[in-house]
């Protein structure tokens, strides 16, 4: 029995984080919610108690569904090509037919205040995760000798991470995939194999 019910909430959730992906938290409105997902209010807040809190279970599912696969590039070997794999998996979803612009994350990112809401709280989290697994393969690097000893992994790891980030922001503000490409291959310049 639980399975079916899985199935249903996580349609749900993907629903519900299309609308919060193209209008962004603030401007989602229920009855917008109630249209993409097929449920009345009364479900969605027996499900899911209210609108922050069905975001931020919709923010989880879009981090599982979208967010995990391109840090899963981060096991490659070769970490300077699972981080540029890293990063042309996110150009390469962005950039799919159909998938509003930008990144859910980026764009929850960008609205933040500073406030410490349940929501910034959640960005703030999945931008520290980011970080954190960018910093262990970076890390691993230094330990395979891929690149020197001398290597900051924390600082390197926050610039890629900022490079990720950045990629949302600017396709939202309608750069294509090829403008994209382009700051991954600038970015992966800096990544300091040389002298080895």
């Amino acid at each position: 029995m639980g399975r079916p019910k899985d199935f249903v909430i996580d349609e749900v959730l993907d629903r519900a984080a299309g609308v919060f992906w193209r209008a962004g938290y603030e401007a989602t409105s229920i009855p917008e919610l109630e249209a993409a997902t097929g449920l009345g209010r009364g479900s969605l807040y027996n499900a899911f108690g209210d609108k922050e809190r069905l975001f931020l279970a919709a923010l989880d599912r879009y981090q599982t569904k979208f967010g995990g696969p391109p840090l899963a590039q981060l096991e490659h070997e070769d970490v300077g090509e699972g981080i540029r794999c890293m990063l042309l998996a996110i150009v390469e979803r962005m950039t799919s037919p159909g998938v509003p612009p930008g990144c859910l994350m980026t764009n929850s990112a960008v609205a933040c205040t500073g406030n410490a809401t349940p929501i910034e709280s959640a960005v703030s989290r999945n931008v520290a995760n980011m970080e954190l697994s960018l910093e262990r393969a970076i890390e691993r690097a230094i330990h395979t000798k891929q690149i020197p000893a001398t290597a900051d992994a924390r600082q390197l790891a926050r610039f890629y991470a900022a490079v990720a980030l950045s990629l949302g922001v600017v396709h939202k503000a309608c750069a294509g995939a090829a403008w994209l490409r382009d700051v991954v291959e600038v970015a992966m310049q800096t990544w300091p194999n040389d002298g080895l």
